[in-house]
């Protein structure tokens, strides 16, 4: 993580890519030099998980949090508080809080195709759950204070996003989730939002946060509830009923088998298996979800695993077999959808980086268990993670050289119908993969040397 490109500063922040490109042509062709909310949440843990980063980490966090106080995005939920059905929009996708903003852009502002805001599927609950999450397990660890809270309009924001997840009925509410794509009442989104919620509920009505820090920001963020008018949303009772029935639905999908398999099996919004799910058992901090409930995630996720990597789901068309040689866009748009599945060979799905994020689900497994098995399992999903690492200058899929050794977004695979042959995507370094490989050897150093302090110098050992 200590690498310079990591993590970019500039006068009005600091800020994570989602990839570090060399190639600035490559990057503006596949917009991966774009901020993504949930991408620079993982880049944040990472560079917290690490104590001469903190401050690094930290300024990565003020600067989301002043892309979600930025005019534009309280004005999208102010009218979403104001009428919810203006996210059923045939451009309801753009009305929603946007979760990704131009790298260049100091106000800002969305990626732009052809002078104009690219239309992006931006409805990802997901990642704002995630970031309530964060940002108040920062300000309960006091990284977070009181100056930081009370500059430019980051309170009001803060409050408005809260109201915004409270008005939308998160916990039934259809939304494109982590892999940005059509929308399905999706289970790792709902979990993120309740935790984020449960969180929230514990900081400001349970009082399990006894420092003054936190003190201080309970009755500032009780002070701007009542500001801006919204005590009938932002309410004990009310926060509670969510955080009830956001768990209810993460325990009626898991019964059903998964993300969202509540629809008909014929239905291609049914999922029952995808890598997505791991985020209940980790970053979400779900108090009341069970052993027996993060087991069977687990067990749902292992069905993934590929010899490369996991993948995201059965029948991925994203990144498949020759995906780089078809002319297909990264884009989220209709017309890219289509061309994925008309290109789509079927056992081809790209295999993801998700080894180092299926080993940190299971570590945690581990400390609540003391079951060794669960300490060998993130062990051989750490070397298969280290083993994604690509050599120096080896061909990618899309038939470019990558300058390495680096972590790639995913392995993709090229075919004749005849023969398959793994390769490196091109979209290289990701730092999303960085992110989840420092936190699982963060993770496992600590464990380790718990296990053997003599490796606390020198590991491995």
């Amino acid at each position: 993580m200590g690498e310079k490109h990591f993590h970019h500063q500039k006068k009005w922040g600091t800020f994570i890519e989602a990839a570090s490109f060399a190639d600035a042509e490559h990057a503006n062709n596949t917009h991966y030099n774009a901020i993504w909310l949930r991408d620079s949440l993982w880049g944040y843990l990472a560079l917290n998980s690490e104590s001469s980063r903190q401050a690094d980490a930290k300024a990565v966090l003020l600067t989301l949090w002043d892309y979600l106080s930025s005019p534009e995005q309280l004005k999208r939920m102010e009218n979403v508080i104001k009428d919810p059905s203006v996210l059923n929009d045939i451009d309801g996708q753009m009305k929603a809080v946007h979760i990704r903003f131009d790298s260049n852009s100091p106000e800002f502002e969305d990626v732009l195709e052809k002078d104009h805001p690219q239309p992006w599927t931006h409805k990802q609950n997901d990642a704002l759950g995630f970031f309530i999450d964060t940002l108040l397990t920062a300000i309960k660890n006091e990284q977070i204070q009181s100056k930081d809270w009370t500059e430019g309009r980051r309170m009001e924001a803060f409050v408005k996003l809260i109201a915004y997840i409270q008005r939308i009925h998160f916990y039934e509410m259809p939304d494109s989730g982590m892999w940005e794509e059509t929308s399905r009442v999706n289970t790792s989104s709902v979990g993120f939002v309740t935790s984020g919620l449960e969180n929230l509920f514990n900081f400001i009505y349970a009082s399990q946060n006894k420092n003054d820090n936190s003190d201080a920001f309970r009755k500032t963020f009780i002070r701007s509830v009542k500001k801006y008018n919204y005590q009938r949303l932002i309410n004990k009772d009310k926060i509670e009923i969510s955080i009830n029935a956001g768990y209810n639905l993460i325990k009626d999908q898991l019964i059903l088998g998964g993300e969202s398999p509540a629809y008909e099996k014929t239905d291609k919004l049914f999922r029952t298996a995808d890598a997505a799910l791991l985020s209940l058992i980790y970053p979400a901090k779900l108090s009341r979800l069970s052993l027996a409930q993060k087991q069977k995630i687990m067990n749902i996720v292992q069905k993934l695993e590929g010899n490369y990597g996991i993948k995201r789901y059965e029948n991925d068309n994203y990144q498949s077999a020759n995906f780089w040689f078809n002319g297909i866009k990264t884009d989220t748009d209709s017309s890219s959808y289509k061309k994925r599945r008309e290109n789509f060979i079927e056992g081809t799905e790209a295999q993801w980086f998700f080894d180092s994020w299926y080993g940190i689900a299971a570590l945690q497994l581990f400390h609540e268990t003391n079951d060794s098995l669960y300490f060998e399992e993130a062990t051989k999903h750490l070397n298969r993670a280290l083993a994604q690492i690509t050599d120096n200058h080896v061909l990618g899929a899309d038939g470019q050289y990558i300058v390495g050794p680096a972590l790639p977004e995913s392995y993709n695979f090229l075919t004749d119908n005849s023969r398959m042959k793994e390769f490196p995507s091109p979209i290289t370094p990701l730092n999303w993969a960085k992110a989840t490989l420092t936190l699982l050897l963060d993770k496992m150093l600590i464990d380790i040397t718990k296990l053997d302090p003599a490796c606390a110098n020198d590991w491995p050992c």
